[in-house]
């Protein structure tokens, strides 16, 4: 019996440690805890978010996206970000031309990669970066995110961070909250 115990304990254990995705080991992210949860549903139903309840955010939604951006406004600029996440319409496809036209937009924007790659998003295939520029005085960050939901769909998510202090930390933060969005389609 004792044994049997045991067995059970250890399954039970190893079934509820969340295995880390490729994306938190790149950035040695530990689990982050929201406080306050509130979940937020894209306009069209395709998603759900979950952030803090004190969080401003606003919904967006057109023929062929359904955007939700949300921000900590009770911290300073330099101390949180700002996350923008959009199911899309439309074909994806992680191709020459898809990396080209990142670098045009890239480039327009006067940003440099630091760090991109070809990951998975919850099993579906992702495109990701880092990139560095300077915006409304500020050094700034943006991770973006892209991930293929089917031959039609995909989910976009765009994190600008504003500032030098705790950017891995606040990247971590906005990992944290995608690898748990909820698709509902």
């Amino acid at each position: 019996m004792k044994k049997l115990i045991i067995l059970i304990v250890t399954i039970i254990f190893i079934f509820s440690c969340k295995k880390q995705s490729d994306l938190s080991k790149i950035y040695d992210c530990s689990q982050i805890k929201i406080e306050n949860p509130k979940t937020i549903i894209d306009f069209n139903k395709n998603f759900k978010l979950t952030i803090s309840s004190n969080w401003k955010t606003k919904l967006y939604f057109s023929e062929f996206e359904s955007e939700i951006f949300t921000a900590d406004t009770i911290k300073q600029l330099t101390k949180s970000f700002i996350l923008a996440a959009s199911f899309n319409s439309g074909k994806l496809k992680f191709d020459t031309n898809y990396y080209t036209k990142i670098d045009s937009i890239l480039i327009k924007n006067n940003l440099q990669l630091i760090n991109s790659g070809n990951e998975t998003f919850q099993s579906q295939p992702m495109y990701w970066y880092v990139a560095k520029g300077f915006k409304n005085k500020f050094t700034y960050h943006k991770f973006n995110l892209t991930s293929k939901r089917s031959k039609n769909t995909y989910f976009n998510s765009s994190v600008e961070i504003y500032g030098d202090d705790n950017v891995n930390e606040r990247i971590c933060k906005a990992i944290s909250i995608l690898e748990k969005v909820e698709f509902l389609q």
